[in-house]
């Protein structure tokens, strides 16, 4: 399960993954000093967040095309999809894993954002016009880290073992916004199971779906 040897797996997540690390936490402190988190000023660190993160291969080439929002390349395109995804989002910027209710509003809510991301094609956020669905875990995440998980092949992988949800055990598993609600609904409940304040405890001060996002990220590399 994904919670088991949970203190091992943060301190080898924490040993292996410094890179990942030193950015989210700058990315995380920025978002605190910020009100907008769909505007200019927070599309930035956004986007540092998502090179660091193993994506800058599908946001093309070249600072300007991925900063300026005025250049027609990723930044602008991601503004857009900012703006589409505010009404969404906006009611959970501020809402823990532990603490959401994942009611049929809520669900529909996250799950309409996420493709909004994800989709392909001329104005996606993926310069080759393929799908964008781990970058759309990404960009979910950094809106709201205490509620939001990242899911990559790792990740998925690790729910597909420890809650059977239903993702192939391949380097494209067959992501979705359904899925990507259920690891939601799951990683709640292992929450609850686990005891909310021994969770936190794990590493306290961290948002709680990046804590868990280490977890599931460890369990799904093999690491124990």
């Amino acid at each position: 399960m994904i919670l088991d040897h949970a203190p091992e797996k943060i301190h080898r997540y924490n040993k292996l993954c410094v890179h990942y690390n030193l950015v989210a936490n700058a990315v995380y402190t920025a978002r605190n000093n910020l009100n907008n988190l769909f505007g200019n000023e927070y599309l930035p660190f956004l986007v540092a967040a998502l090179i660091s993160f193993d994506l800058g291969r599908m946001m093309g080439q070249g600072a300007e095309s991925r900063y300026d929002t005025e250049r027609g390349g990723f930044a602008e395109r991601l503004k857009e999809k900012l703006e589409i995804i505010q009404p969404n989002l906006q009611h959970l910027t501020n809402v823990r894993l532990s603490e959401v209710i994942l009611d049929e509003e809520q669900q529909a809510n996250s799950v309409v954002a996420y493709r909004k991301l994800a989709s392909g094609g001329h104005n996606g956020l993926n310069q080759t016009g393929d799908e964008f669905h781990v970058g759309a875990t990404k960009l979910l995440h950094f809106i709201n880290p205490g509620l939001f998980l990242i899911i990559d092949s790792n990740t998925a992988s690790a729910f597909r073992r420890s809650h059977n949800v239903s993702y192939r055990n391949t380097t494209q598993p067959g992501y979705s916004g359904d899925k990507y609600v259920n690891c939601l609904k799951f990683s709640k409940a292992d929450i609850a199971e686990y005891g909310v304040d021994n969770f936190r405890a794990l590493e306290l001060g961290m948002p709680e779906a990046r804590i868990y996002d280490k977890l599931s990220f460890a369990s799904g590399s093999n690491w124990f």
